[in-house]
This record gives structure tokens, C-alpha cells and sequence, in this order.
């Protein structure tokens, strides 16, 4: 388990290690970290947009006695997964311009309030709304709690939710409001979790819009 503390030290020793100046967006529990509303994080989750960065990053980790680790057993299945390192009880998830069903946006990079320089590793610390955007996207095991905490501390901007995943089909991943909408879904039905039903309503249209076309694709859609 890693606390923001062995986050950012982590972050600091990666910094002095990199030759230049190199930009990562910080996103599920290491993000809640910097907003205070969780104490330790599973992993450390990074997403890089410059190929040249990502590769830097990963290299540094290699350095400092990371190893690498295959991420089908936390991953399995999904598209577009993280390369995983490890060292001893530390697990760092790093990903480049795409999140599993998630592709990383414009809008997104424009919502970021929160940076912080450790020498040359700069880390943009993404909204809680796109906090919970993503954890719908990676679904793995407390992405649900997590997520129910951020409905409860923050007065989540819903309309940002509902925009973006409208951003995302554009952007070619169809399949997310689909999952977002099932991942919502359920925080509200089994967690009570406070979500406004016109929230729901809209991603249900857009869920549902998005099927049909793509059985219309597959040629399996008949009026």
C-alpha cells in the first residue's frame, strides 16, 4: 500500500533521475491521495500523453529496481492496458493516451487545477469527476467505493460527466457510456449512491444509441 508521502517520494527520486522535463497525469486512488479523500492507494496510477516521456518514465523505474509485471491478471481482457512495474510492496500502473475504454482528452487536460513539480516529473492531478469516469473504465476491485466517496465528499459536476462521455464516442470509444452508464448504475441502486436520475437517463439514451450502431456495424440489427 503506498500513502502520499511514499507517493511523492517516489515522485521526487524519479524527478531527480529524469533529464528532462517530463509531464504525467496522476488519476484513481494516486489522484484521490492529493484531494484527501483516501489514505493509502493499492497502486500508483500515471498516464502519459509524449511516447517519449512514457518510455523515459518506465526506463528511470527500471533503474531504481523496478520490475516489470504482465497486467492480465488485473487487466484480463481488457484493451489497452497499463505496463505494470513493481518494486517489493509498490505497484506503479503507468498508461499511454489511452485508459482501457477511456481515451485521454483535450477537456480533460483543461479541467486539471492541481500540479505539482517534483524537479523535472510534473504531475497533473485530474478532476474528481474525471476521477470517476475513469474508475468506471478500469473496474477493478474498490473502484465502486471509490467512487461513491468522491460522489459524497465533492458536489460532483454531473453535466461534466454526461459531456465527456458524449467527448469519448467522439474520440472513438463508443464503449465507454455504455460502462459508465452500468458503472453508475450500480453505485446508485447498491451503494445509494447520489446520483440524479436525469444523469442516468442521458446515459441510458446514449448507451442505448451507441448499441444500435454498433449492431448496425456488425450487420446484426433488424428494424
Amino acid at each position: 500500500m503506498v500513502n502520499l508521502e511514499n507517493q511523492q517520494r517516489l515522485f521526487e527520486d524519479i524527478g531527480k533521475r529524469l533529464k528532462k522535463r517530463t509531464e504525467c497525469f496522476v488519476i484513481g486512488g494516486s489522484a484521490m491521495l492529493y484531494y484527501g479523500a483516501k489514505a493509502v492507494t493499492k497502486d500508483i496510477d500515471v498516464v502519459f500523453d509524449d511516447k517519449e516521456c512514457f518510455d523515459n518514465f518506465l526506463k528511470i523505474l527500471k533503474e531504481i529496481e523496478f520490475k516489470v509485471k504482465d497486467p492480465e491478471a488485473l487487466y484480463f481482457g481488457k484493451e489497452n492496458k497499463p505496463a505494470l512495474m513493481e518494486r517489493g510492496s509498490e505497484r506503479v500502473d503507468i498508461f499511454y493516451k489511452e485508459i482501457i475504454t477511456f481515451k485521454l482528452s483535450e477537456s480533460m487536460v483543461g479541467r486539471i487545477k492541481m500540479v505539482y513539480e517534483y524537479n523535472n516529473l510534473i504531475a497533473n492531478v485530474v478532476s474528481p469527476e474525471d476521477i470517476i469516469l475513469l474508475k468506471s473504465a478500469t473496474e477493478r476491485a474498490g473502484d465502486r467505493a471509490d467512487a461513491l466517496e468522491l460522489i459524497k465528499r465533492f458536489n460532483v459536476n454531473w453535466s461534466i460527466i454526461t459531456k465527456e462521455a458524449i467527448n469519448q464516442t467522439e474520440l472513438d470509444k463508443p464503449l465507454f457510456v455504455v460502462f459508465l452508464y452500468e458503472f453508475l448504475l450500480e453505485l446508485k441502486e447498491d451503494f445509494k449512491a447520489d446520483i440524479p436520475d436525469e444523469v442516468l437517463k442521458s446515459l441510458l439514451k446514449m448507451s442505448e444509441k451507441e448499441m444500435v450502431k454498433r449492431l448496425k456495424k456488425k450487420g446484426g440489427f433488424v428494424k
